[in-house]
């Protein structure tokens, strides 16, 4: 009974849309991180579209057709923009988020939106002919939706449903599409023009779907509260691992392109779910070991 009735104040919590309120009724935890994140965020872009005018140019002066990294000035420039957005606004919403927001309400959080996630899980299992995940997929999604009171609660996990990872990007690889060039995104940082796509196409599914819930719980669609909330919940898991970043190489622009096209590959792969027989000799020397220690810490 205990776990029922905080599962129902969690479900409460982020179903909850934003009322209009007369000048007597103070704004709402939520509303007030919004306006806050908003305010930040329109100073910051300001501040680096000043900063950074001069150096501007249109996109056929940014592309470098001899290198590996086409975009990489480009790239560059917007790898920068991101870090000082992260800096003023981001990391510091997010670190209010953490200290003031309860662990078990972080958590319902997160396990929401996990679950939401698994709509586009199943949708990219399914594409990629992976039907027995599929399967697993829409068994996790069922089980969390109907007795997790909305995917609050992680039920599936519980019951040993393995979490899965699919999206369009990997499906689209899956298919044979060439990733093209590395490219960084306003906000949310490395792609590659085949995930960028997918992205584009996750983002989609993910609003119809959050539409449709919230709709559905509240009687309006608030899916741009919840698209902020779902970003502040992931840049606080992050907290911590920004210095980790820095000190992993001299130039962390290359180390994030090289770690996250190594990552996307093996996704696509599935090398994640290979069951590597281990050796009688050693394979990596002990530097080694800490340098992919440290790209699982990124991750």
């Amino acid at each position: 009974m205990k776990h029922l009735c905080l599962s129902l104040i969690l479900f409460s919590f982020i179903s909850a849309s934003p009322v209009v309120a007369d000048n007597s009724e103070p704004p709402s935890y939520l509303d007030s991180l919004l306006t806050a994140a908003a305010q930040v965020v329109t100073e910051t872009v300001t501040e680096f579209a000043l900063s950074t005018a001069d150096t501007t140019r249109d996109l056929a002066a940014i592309v470098n057709t001899d290198s590996d990294d086409p975009l990489e000035k480009y790239n560059r420039m917007m790898f920068r923009f991101n870090q000082v957005l992260d800096e003023k606004a981001l990391q510091p919403i997010a670190t209010n988020y953490r200290e003031y927001t309860p662990d078990i309400v972080q958590t319902g959080v997160s396990n929401f939106f996990s679950n939401l996630g698994d709509v586009g899980v199943v949708t990219n299992s399914v594409l990629q002919g992976k039907l027995d995940q599929a399967l697993n997929d829409s068994s996790r999604l069922a089980v969390n939706t109907i007795a997790g009171l909305g995917g609050v609660i992680d039920v599936a996990t519980m019951l040993d449903l393995e979490k899965n990872h699919e999206d369009f990007g990997q499906t689209f690889g899956v298919w044979g599409v060439p990733e093209g060039p590395y490219i960084v995104l306003p906000v949310l940082g490395p792609r590659t023009m085949r995930s960028a796509v997918g992205t584009a196409l996750d983002t989609y599914l993910q609003v119809e779907t959050l539409g449709a819930v919230s709709e559905a719980a509240t009687g309006q669609e608030i899916v741009t509260e919840m698209l902020s909330l779902n970003l502040i919940q992931q840049r606080a898991k992050m907290l911590g691992k920004t210095e980790l970043l820095e000190q992993a190489a001299l130039d962390p622009y290359v180390f994030t392109r090289e770690a996250y096209l190594a990552y996307r590959r093996c996704q696509v792969q599935d090398c994640d779910k290979i069951d590597y027989q281990p050796s009688d000799t050693p394979e990596f020397q002990d530097d080694d070991i800490d340098e992919l220690d440290l790209l699982d810490q990124l991750d």
